[in-house]
């Protein structure tokens, strides 16, 4: 008698699967791996986009401004370890705010005076930092503010 097989039996499904298995676990690596490597690179982004535009109001402000706040801090540009949340600028009610995910943000800013002929530079230090499941990350800017003129 001939007799026809039409369905796979036990151990060839388990063989087939164990095979199927390690053709498999190692894209499932690579998606983890690849969806970290994409959060961090959003956050260096973000962070990147920070930093310039901190730097930009700083150096708006201009030279008179920065000594000024260095005489007598009023608006409170110098800080350490400061969250970033709430009003792009606090002094106006319009202003954007923050989104939510900024929040994993720390700044630190630094003004001092540069040892130069009569003082006419004020270096500024921004420090960001955030920190990740694994390490911390953080990501230095620097300017120099000028007075120009007498």
């Amino acid at each position: 008698m001939n007799k026809r097989r039409s369905a796979f039996s036990t151990p060839e499904l388990l063989m087939t699967l164990v095979v199927f298995s390690f053709g498999i676990l190692p894209l499932i690596v690579l998606f983890q791996s690849s969806h970290k490597q994409t959060a961090q690179a959003k956050n260096l982004m973000v962070a990147h986009s920070l930093g310039r535009t901190i730097i930009s109001e700083i150096r708006a402000m201009g030279f008179a401004a920065l000594e000024q706040e260095m005489k007598n801090p009023r608006l409170g540009i110098e800080h350490s370890d400061r969250t970033v949340e709430g009003p792009l600028v606090k002094s106006d009610a319009e202003s954007i705010v923050y989104p939510e995910y900024y929040k994993r943000f720390n700044t630190s800013i630094k003004l001092e005076t540069a040892s130069t002929e009569n003082n006419k530079k004020i270096r500024v230090e921004l420090d960001i930092e955030w920190k990740e499941p694994n390490r911390k990350f953080n990501l230095g800017f620097g300017t120099v503010i000028v007075k120009y003129g007498a």
